[in-house]
């Protein structure tokens, strides 16, 4: 009788070691599950995280070129900007008058030359050819041959010339103002021989001249000169 009973006894005690291994399975599956599901969680977590940074980064690259642009151009353009247009202009008229008081009183003595030249006894006639080479040359040089005396040229809101650039400041001055309707804020591209070099803003205006900022260069190796063509963006 006694034998049955250890029979059972050791039949119930597998049974329970069967039903207690397969709880441990299920516990230990349960943890992988959840290690899973953490390791998913921390590999979001990170790929967030790595795209907030560049966010970050991005943001504070603009940040710092803009606090640079405004570091080179900002004292100028907004503190004393009237100054250093003015001072471009100044310099620009200045020039200008110079040039053509020089190129007056060098077309009033070349008559003076020639007549000289008539009635002196030509005591070297080598000489005197070559003086009168030079006087055509000089000639040639101011355009009297060609042209008659130079206006000032004025540009308009379609298009105007670049007459002067502030080194300093990086103004561009062009040759038409507000006479021409042109404000600030208007956008204009700056040409030569037709080939874009770069977009521009209005940041300042005058009657006659207005100054603009350079917004970016196609090719740092091409920079704006006097001379270029600067035309309004209508779109």
């Amino acid at each position: 009788m006694r034998f049955p009973s250890t029979k059972l006894f050791l039949t119930g005690l597998f049974a329970f070691g069967a039903a207690i291994a397969g709880a441990q399975e299920t516990i230990s599956e349960k943890l992988e599950r959840e290690n899973r599901q953490l390791k998913l969680q921390l590999a979001n977590l990170n790929k967030s995280l790595s795209a907030s940074l560049e966010r970050e980064d991005s943001k504070t690259k603009a940040l710092k070129e803009i606090r640079e642009y405004l570091a080179l151009r900002g004292r100028d353009l907004f503190e004393d900007r009237d100054t250093k247009l003015l001072n471009a202009v100044s310099d620009y008229q200045v020039a200008r008058e110079n040039l053509l008081q020089l190129e007056d009183s060098v077309g009033g003595l070349l008559p003076i030359i020639r007549n000289y030249l008539r009635t002196a006894v030509a005591s070297d006639p080598e000489f005197r050819k070559e003086v009168e080479v030079k006087l055509r040359e000089i000639e040639v040089d101011l355009g009297q041959r060609q042209q008659p005396k130079r206006k000032i040229e004025k540009g308009n809101i379609r298009e105007a010339r670049v007459v002067t650039v502030d080194s300093d400041s990086g103004l561009v001055v062009i040759n038409a103002g507000s006479d021409a309707e042109i404000g600030v804020g208007m956008r204009f591209r700056i040409e030569r021989s037709g080939a874009h070099i770069c977009d521009s803003s209005v940041g300042l205006v005058r009657a006659d001249v207005s100054g603009l900022l350079l917004l970016s260069l196609n090719n740092p190796e091409v920079t704006v000169q006097p001379g270029d063509l600067a035309k309004i963006i209508t779109q």
